[in-house]
């Protein structure tokens, strides 16, 4: 994968015009961002101001009615308006991947109405795929398919235009794309955590909501490649999103710590100096903490990059190729996630005791980053790595979710006759 091949996506011009457009939404988010993230709402508003701005639809190709972008650049966006909100950097994260999973998994027809949604109508698309819930698989009734079953969490499927749910049939994974108006769905509106907490990421009940043959994405069906590679492409791309929003919300904080500084910061009296931005402790501070952006910025848009590669690629990539890929994506993982929580922990050195206040909200940041950061353990992308590294092994793809086991019968079930049925959990 040393080979990097850009996809033309925007031109410099484009990209700038676009980059300034997320900006000004950027600015209306941080604005307001204490006070949103205390409300703790669906981001229904937030939503509207990404999609008048255009930015829902940057990455669905022109002649489906986007700005045609490529996934380097959609990802930079992303960090922009993490930097500024951390929960609307993940919505607008999660909506790109979700635009990636349409493209793997769907047919042809079937991304190709999903991308004209997103790019003519400004959609969200939203997906429910939290692989560690265990639920029904997919109940069969006369020739008609029904779900059933809840999931703890689900981000911004109560907001969606267009929802991708993930769920097992006879034993098989499978993903259908559904709009999250259809009869039998219901939100619970319980997501109230410590961060993050204008994801829109609470609970979703399925009670025999139906869905149809067209709505099943089938595309790896037919796959003439290797399909474990194409699927895991999947999965790769959501490791490559938290990279991005880490880095975003690590570059808002420290942002808004050296503003906090500038205008509140007072010398402390052991330092002799007038100034607080003149301490040399906080210039060595700052200096470090941007360095380790900067660090991660350059791992994430090289493996941006080789990721778009191997998404076009299809069928002629390689194991070799697949495992170096994800080898640099777990290397930007690890990275990102130390520097967003060392960031969003170690402004407070500089900022002083009075930034603690509830006013200013600088904790906004460490919050939104330790909400997320446990999504999934970082040591098992540094376990690859090191396995790589000393054992010569390269990342295989990999999977979240076992099949559900069938559940013990009694002894009078034990009869050809019985009938083995499933809880949802």
């Amino acid at each position: 994968m040393s080979d990097i091949q850009i996809y033309p996506g925007l031109s410099d011009a484009e990209f700038e015009t676009w980059a300034e457009k997320a900006r000004n939404v950027a600015r209306q988010l941080a604005a307001t961002a204490l006070e949103r993230d205390r409300a703790n709402k669906d981001p229904v508003e937030e939503l509207a101001l990404l999609r008048d701005s255009g930015l829902l639809g940057l990455a669905a190709p022109r002649e489906f009615g986007g700005a045609g972008a490529n996934l380097v650049q959609a990802l930079k966006i992303s960090r922009i308006i993490a930097a500024a909100d951390g929960s609307i950097g993940q919505l607008i994260a999660y909506h790109y991947s979700n635009g990636v999973w349409t493209y793997i998994l769907g047919t042809r027809q079937q991304w190709e109405k999903t991308a004209r949604g997103v790019g003519a109508q400004g959609w969200f698309q939203g997906g429910v795929s939290n692989p560690r819930d265990q639920w029904n698989e997919i109940e069969y009734v006369g020739g008609r398919r029904f779900l059933n079953g809840k999931r703890t969490f689900a981000t911004g499927a109560s907001v969606a235009q267009v929802i991708t749910v993930s769920l097992w049939d006879n034993g098989k994974r499978a993903h259908y794309q559904i709009p999250p108006t259809r009869k039998g769905i219901s939100f619970g509106g319980d997501w109230d955590n410590l961060g993050q907490r204008l994801t829109a990421s609470g609970s979703v009940t399925f009670d025999r909501v139906e869905v149809f043959e067209d709505e099943l994405l089938s595309a790896l069906d037919d796959y003439e490649g290797d399909v474990e590679l194409r699927d895991g492409l999947r999965v790769l791309f959501s490791q490559l999103i938290f990279v991005n929003f880490y880095l975003g919300i690590a570059e808002g904080a420290l942002a808004a710590a050296a503003d906090h500084v500038r205008r509140f910061g007072r010398p402390w009296p052991e330092s002799g100096l007038e100034r607080a931005i003149d301490d040399p402790y906080h210039l060595v501070l700052f200096g470090r903490l941007s360095a380790g952006i900067a660090a991660g910025i350059a791992i994430a848009d090289k493996a941006a990059a080789l990721y778009e590669a191997a998404l076009h690629a299809g069928p002629s990539i390689t194991e070799q190729q697949w495992g170096e890929l994800a080898t640099i994506i777990d290397q930007g993982k690890i990275v990102a996630n130390d520097v967003v929580l060392d960031v969003t922990a170690r402004i407070f050195e500089a900022t002083g005791a009075r930034s603690t206040a509830n006013k200013y909200g600088l904790d906004i940041y460490w919050r939104n980053a330790r909400t997320h950061t446990v999504h999934d353990p970082v040591s098992y992308r540094a376990r690859e790595v090191g396995t790589y590294l000393l054992a010569e092994t390269l990342p295989r793809p990999r999977t979240y979710a076992q099949p559900p086991q069938p559940e013990a019968r009694k002894p009078e079930e034990q009869g050809p006759e019985a009938v083995l049925t499933r809880k949802a959990s």
